[in-house]
This record gives C-alpha cells, structure tokens and sequence, in this order.
C-alpha cells in the first residue's frame, strides 16, 4: 500500500462546525478518479486534518492509503463530502469539489 496527501483547498471561510469534523467518515462519502474509481475505502489507512493558518482559505488535507493500481500521476480526482457536512460561514453547503487538476 502507497500513502499520499490529497489537498483541497477552499475559497471562502468554512462554519466551525465543519472545521470541527476530523473524522474522514463524517466529512468524505467518496473519492472518485477520473475513470470512475471509488478511492475511499474505510478499511484503508485514511485520515483527514485542516489547515486553517488562512482562515478565509482553509485547505483540507486527506492522507490517502491507496492501490497503486488505482491511484496514478495525472489523473484528476473529485471529492464527494458527506451530505450537509461541508458549509460555509452563511450555511451554504458544498457537496462535491470539480474535478481536481492533474495529480
């Protein structure tokens, strides 16, 4: 198994309530490659923290354990979140980021 960090980052501040989640399986549903794959695994050595140093930008940090069979260079990724558990600062939510650019 492979580790790596997959980063997102966010253009306006989140909630607290959302920058309090630091469990992967209350934040993440899943982890799609650009073939379609499902890369989040709740058995694989997954975990999430936040850098919020920019408060207005904050950026989320996935430490993926991954098949190296699945996961490739210069592919593209999308997040999908758990419904309702991403919302910013007016109580918007985001469901999903667009697909990432090459990894």
């Amino acid at each position: 198994m492979n580790a790596s960090i997959l980063l997102i980052s966010f253009n306006e501040e989140l909630s607290d309530d959302t920058l309090a989640i630091n469990d992967i399986n209350e934040l993440i549903s899943q982890i799609n490659n650009q073939n379609g794959a499902n890369l989040r695994h709740p058995a694989a050595n997954q975990s999430i923290e936040w850098d919020t140093s920019n408060p207005e930008n904050p950026v989320l940090k996935i430490h993926m354990g991954y098949n190296p069979e699945t996961w490739h260079t210069g592919f593209t990724y999308k997040v999908k979140f758990v419904s309702g558990a991403v919302k910013d600062m007016s109580g918007n939510i985001t469901y999903e980021t667009p697909f990432s650019s090459e990894f």
